[in-house]
């Protein structure tokens, strides 16, 4: 049975010594525009979405070794399924500062002020701008995908898991899949707002707001990992359609 959304939220305070976890956890997402504290922080995910959350207790962080060669696997998945939505981005954020140098080079330099001149310009501006449009649209949906796929990875610890193709789209496509990550990525956004609003509330003393709002944050994605983990469809479901799938294939073959 599936636990209760507040039972969720609750289930990383029934560890003795969450205060530590969460104090580590915190200090990391303050730290987040360097590199390690967000391998940490991946391998630390990885290790969430192992655990039978609401049984086993709040995972801590120890074995730093581990943890880091866990979280650079995770992070090269996610990486790897953001590289399309990324690399749209950089074009057309690229394409249109080449295509704004280009216009305004024409309307001082070859037409001056006539707009049947600029129409080239205007033309590969809009171009450019629609490609970055394009990509910064697709990173939920590769934010999704890479979701499914480092949950595959965590299933078997087997990197190659996380790019089985046909098994991901399967997951992928799935309505059972995207309503889990809708409720976690909910979770994720509440615990935004409320980093906000201590934010907000703690501004008037120095140097505790930030570790404050880190704090809340990191509850946020701890919670939302096992509302993750609680409602997507589990592995063992997943491979009992791909038997169904195959057995259902030979059945329609016809036998010579």
């Amino acid at each position: 049975m599936t636990p209760a959304i507040d039972t969720l939220a609750r289930w990383p305070l029934d560890t003795e010594d969450w205060p530590r976890t969460v104090l580590v956890g915190a200090l990391l997402v303050a730290t987040l525009p360097f590199v390690v504290p967000g391998v940490l922080l991946a391998g630390y995910a990885v290790r969430v979405l192992r655990v039978d959350v609401g049984d086993d207790p709040l995972p801590r962080f120890t074995d730093i070794r581990a943890l880091a060669e866990t979280g650079v696997r995770a992070t090269g998945i996610v990486a790897a399924y953001h590289l399309p939505a990324v690399a749209l981005v950089a074009i057309g954020t690229r394409g249109a500062a080449s295509a704004s140098v280009f216009l305004q080079w024409e309307t001082l330099v070859r037409f001056g002020p006539s707009a049947v001149g600029r129409l080239p310009g205007l033309a590969a501006l809009a171009g450019a701008v629609g490609v970055g449009l394009l990509g910064a649209a697709l990173l939920p949906l590769c934010g999704y995908v890479s979701t499914v796929a480092v949950t595959a990875y965590a299933d078997t610890d087997t990197l190659a898991d996380a790019f089985a193709l046909g098994r991901i789209r399967r997951r992928v496509f799935s309505a059972a899949t995207l309503r889990a990550w809708l409720l976690a990525s909910l979770a994720v956004l509440g615990s935004g707002v409320g980093a906000f609003l201590v934010a907000t509330a703690a501004t008037p003393i120095p140097g505790v707001g930030r570790i404050a709002t880190a704090a809340v944050r990191f509850y946020g994605l701890v919670v939302g990992l096992a509302v993750w983990t609680v409602t997507r469809p589990t592995r063992e479901c997943d491979g009992a359609s791909a038997s169904d799938m195959e057995v259902g294939e030979n059945a329609a073959t016809p036998s010579t």
